[in-house]
């Protein structure tokens, strides 16, 4: 299964990605730079120093350069020693600068380190200016140049921080609106639709507002008329209804034997339709949880159901076979007629042969069909949406009502199981 996205996540994750990597990448560019300058610092220092020596020579600029923490080595061969293991002679190129970690015994118990610039004399040739860099009490430029590196990524995760604060707290500023537009429109019912749209504070969320309004506005208005139909056209079908099964039962005393088989379909088509408005009204009714509850026996409501929809079986190669035990219920006996009767009507129409099993075993009522023919099942349940119209007035009564319905479908087999709630249940 997919999961869905959340919005405020993707928000907020994408925003902290983007300003972790803004800050990140100012954070370097901060730091290339301070490298820089401090490289194009120590430059600046050994071309002006070299200027000095080329003009004035060597022993009067030697004592100055210990202004700028330098020293002057004119052999390559008196230079530190771990400056001669990091590079060969050849390696120090004139009029650029280099770096080299103290890798004797002695630099590394110093923490001593070296930045060389190499020059070259118009006369004595080349020659070395030497910074050195270790670790002591006091302070040194390249101490506090450290200290400085260190301030700028302490300032860049302070301000990350404080920027995702910002953002967390924006964006929840920002969501409480939506959040209030969403709880809103979740407990909407067809009594609100009238009532004034509150306002959300921005302008889009209460167009939404209203487009939401709108939209169920249209939903319960089609409802309604569908609704009006149905209880029209079933209240109008009853009377003819009616008619046609009285005359039935009349006729039914009066022709003779040659007629009665067409007789017999006409009783069984007004007793399909009788069914058929009966649920199209409950299927319409918005007061089916109210129903009173009363004792009485399961087992001989379902007998009865049995032997009221047994016409539905004549001419069928179907074998009925009824395991019914002694259960006293306290429920709401019109809603348990409605969903047995729907069920067991279901059964016994749906099938042309096998055997047809129904179960009532405490609180639970199943109803099982073992078809011989294997397409028979498929074919009808397709035709007739699940097992006819019925279904769907029993699914709902279960919802409201809180009772059990599971309907197991196999080729050659359909299983329809309904447990009651055990509120007022008696064995």
């Amino acid at each position: 299964m997919k999961l869905r996205q959340s919005l405020t996540a993707l928000v907020l994750g994408g925003s902290s990605f983007i300003l972790l990597l803004l800050v990140l990448s100012y954070t370097l560019w901060a730091r290339e730079n301070y490298f820089r300058a401090l490289d194009t610092s120590f430059s600046v220092s050994m071309h002006k120093a070299e200027e000095l020596i080329n003009a004035q020579g060597f022993e009067p600029v030697a004592p100055g350069l210990a202004i700028i923490d330098a020293q002057l080595f004119r052999q390559y061969q008196a230079l530190p020693e771990s400056i001669k293991l990091t590079f060969s002679k050849q390696e120090l190129q004139v009029g650029k600068h280099y770096y080299a970690d103290g890798i004797t015994q002695t630099d590394k118990a110093q923490h001593r380190d070296y930045f060389i610039y190499t020059a070259e004399h118009t006369n004595s040739g080349i020659y070395y200016l030497v910074q050195q860099y270790e670790e002591s009490e006091t302070a040194s430029y390249w101490d506090i140049a450290d200290s400085q590196l260190q301030q700028i990524w302490t300032v860049s995760v302070i301000v990350t921080l404080l920027l995702v604060i910002l953002i967390v707290f924006c964006f929840r500023y920002l969501a409480k609106p939506i959040y209030r537009l969403n709880t809103w429109s979740k407990q909407l019912s067809s009594s609100d639709l009238d009532t004034p749209i509150p306002s959300f504070g921005y302008r889009e969320l209460d167009r939404l507002a209203e487009q939401i309004i709108q939209s169920l506005r249209q939903v319960d208005n089609i409802y309604q008329r569908e609704s009006q139909f149905l209880q029209f056209a079933s209240h109008e079908l009853r009377t003819p209804i009616t008619v046609i099964k009285s005359n039935a039962a009349l006729l039914e005393q009066l022709i003779s034997p040659v007629n009665m088989p067409v007789l017999q379909r006409i009783i069984r088509a007004s007793n399909t339709m009788h069914h058929l408005t009966e649920t199209l009204l409950w299927l319409t009714r918005k007061e089916i949880a109210q129903s009173a509850a009363s004792d009485f026996q399961l087992n001989s409501l379902i007998n009865e159901l049995i032997e009221e929809h047994s016409y539905l079986l004549k001419g069928k190669a179907v074998k009925l076979q009824s395991e019914l035990s002694t259960v006293t219920v306290l429920q709401p006996k019109t809603l348990v007629r409605i969903v047995a009767a729907n069920l067991i009507r279901n059964a016994m129409q749906h099938i042309d042969e096998g055997m047809i099993i129904i179960t009532l075993t405490s609180n639970r009522l199943t109803i099982e069909n073992n078809s011989a023919q294997e397409a028979q099942l498929n074919s009808d349940a397709s035709k007739s949406d699940n097992f006819g119209l019925g279904l769907k007035l029993v699914q709902q009564i279960c919802e409201q009502q809180n009772w059990q319905l599971t309907i197991q479908t196999e080729p050659l087999r359909y299983l329809a199981s309904l447990t009651f709630s055990c509120t007022g249940e008696h064995i």
